[in-house]
């Protein structure tokens, strides 16, 4: 069964991911600087994975010393921890996701929004070995392009 799923946006919810973010930076070792929490704040906060460029707009009146810079290297650790994952979505730049729950992503190539969306029958995709030439899959995301329901309801 397909549904849309949206990342629960409840204060609670936003809470109690920050709560396991700087828990979860703890463990690693990873220093909690303004900028970090803020990067991560933004993404905890909103479902539209948004990239750094993004981010950068929303957080720099607040912290008018941050640099664009900063909010890349940022999002390169914060994935390379496994705190956000990338998004890779149609011919944009690389947009990020806090939500790490095992789902996928439908694209608007008109648009560029990206819609989270879980399917239990890709959860089972079968992928066999042997075609991989030696390959390893450790999990997997989908990315369906199309054009939204507000897009096409414009046209």
């Amino acid at each position: 069964m397909t549904f849309i799923r949206d990342m629960d946006m409840t204060r609670a919810a936003i809470d109690h991911r920050l709560h396991a973010f700087r828990g979860r930076c703890g463990e690693l070792g990873l220093s909690l600087t303004p900028q970090r929490l803020a990067i991560y704040q933004v993404l905890a906060s909103d479902d539209s994975h948004p990239g750094a460029e993004d981010i950068y707009r929303r957080i720099k009146p607040d912290l008018p010393s941050l640099s664009l810079g900063t909010v890349y290297r940022t999002l390169e650790l914060f994935e390379e921890h496994g705190l956000v994952s990338r998004v890779h979505a149609f011919g944009d730049q690389a947009r990020f996701d806090a939500n790490l729950d095992s789902h996928h992503h439908l694209v608007c190539i008109r648009c560029r929004r990206v819609i989270d969306f879980q399917d239990a029958q890709l959860e089972r995709l079968p992928v066999k070995p042997e075609g991989l030439n030696g390959f390893r899959v450790l999990t997997h995301r989908i990315h369906l392009l199309g054009v939204c329901h507000r897009c096409q309801t414009d046209a």
